[in-house]
């Protein structure tokens, strides 16, 4: 017998802009993270939209890697701050994936993809993310691949716990921080003739299990879920959860709960939505998806949210949108869920 799903309200306290006003390009893929009693957001600002491929697929190109803060629980962002600048190597960056990783540590990984050149680095910060020191190449497993989402750590503390997605399926790794030294790479799903799985965010469950939201491409069933007992060496046969989207992000709430934040589609539909779905069995089952804002331009202009809790218990959600066919721009929203 089918369980029935969760339901769940939600008060929406503010939403706001957080860059520049003047800031025109392609501004996207927020992350966030709660460092001590801040929180940090990174994030990519490209150039050259091609209005006539709004409606098709245009992330643009000439991408920088930005960061910005702040220090009165997500109600104000201080000025972003240029963190890895496309200029000097005449790359294209694309993701902002910042995870607090202890007392003023964070790290951050980045992906250069161009046509000449496709690279995953990772840098850490010991200053709050005020920083980050020279970034490394990030190679697990072999071949062209990416990753998404946050690290978690691993249960005996020494590695990190990450996502992958390549040519052959998704998956997880674990990184050791201080040697760089990546093991333990699992996949959850090989791809096959039909579809791939590919964007995964995992967290870490109160009884040490982790879980996994994943996205398929192309969406014919919409997003899967997948469960570790064993630390992310093995993982469960993924399940479709019945949420009809892409680009998962998690967060466990204080009674936990589970929040989803994810780019919400309606099937043989055009209209998309920045969505939040909650479970409250520890991710069996998800309630049907509540909008927090409609967005135009097409697919590909919003979406890619994450979410953070402030220290009032309220929920910091972060997401790029286009409200009005415009370049898409990134916003937070803060709200409140019962």
């Amino acid at each position: 017998m089918n369980k029935s799903r969760p339901r769940f309200s939600i008060s929406i306290l503010d939403t706001k802009r957080i860059t520049p006003e003047h800031w025109d390009g392609y501004q996207s893929f927020p992350t966030i993270t709660k460092i001590n009693n801040d929180l940090l957001v990174g994030f990519r600002r490209a150039v050259n939209i091609s209005p006539d491929l709004r409606q098709v697929m245009d992330h643009g190109m000439a991408g920088d890697i930005y960061t910005t803060r702040s220090t009165d629980d997500g109600w104000t962002f201080n000025k972003p701050k240029l963190v890895i600048s496309h200029a000097q190597n005449q790359t294209n960056e694309h993701d902002a994936l910042i995870t607090a990783i202890g007392s003023n540590r964070a790290a951050l990984i980045t992906r250069t993809h161009s046509t000449t050149l496709r690279q995953n680095y990772i840098s850490f910060s010991s200053d709050g993310g005020e920083t980050f020191g020279e970034r490394k190449p990030l190679n697990p497993p072999h071949g062209e691949w990416a990753s998404f989402g946050h690290f978690i750590p691993s249960l005996d503390g020494t590695n990190l716990i990450g996502s992958f997605y390549n040519g052959p399926g998704c998956g997880a790794f674990k990184l050791n921080p201080e040697t760089l030294e990546v093991s333990d790479h699992s996949y959850m799903f090989k791809n096959n003739e039909k579809f791939r799985l590919n964007e995964t965010s995992i967290i870490r469950l109160k009884s040490g299990r982790i879980l996994a939201l994943i996205r398929q491409q192309p969406v014919y069933e919409g997003l899967f879920k997948s469960f570790s007992d064993d630390d992310g060496l093995t993982w469960s046969t993924p399940e479709q959860v019945g949420l009809y989207g892409e680009a998962p992000s998690l967060m466990i709430l204080p009674d936990e709960s589970i929040l989803m934040i994810y780019r919400g589609m309606i099937r043989k539909n055009r209209k998309c939505r920045v969505a939040v779905s909650i479970s409250k069995d520890h991710g069996e089952t998800w309630s049907h998806a509540r909008t927090l804002a409609w967005y135009k331009g097409g697919r590909f202009h919003g979406g890619y949210g994450d979410l953070a809790l402030n220290s009032e218990g309220q929920i910091v959600a972060v997401y790029y949108i286009s409200r009005k066919h415009e370049a898409p721009t990134v916003e937070r929203m803060v709200l409140e869920i019962s």
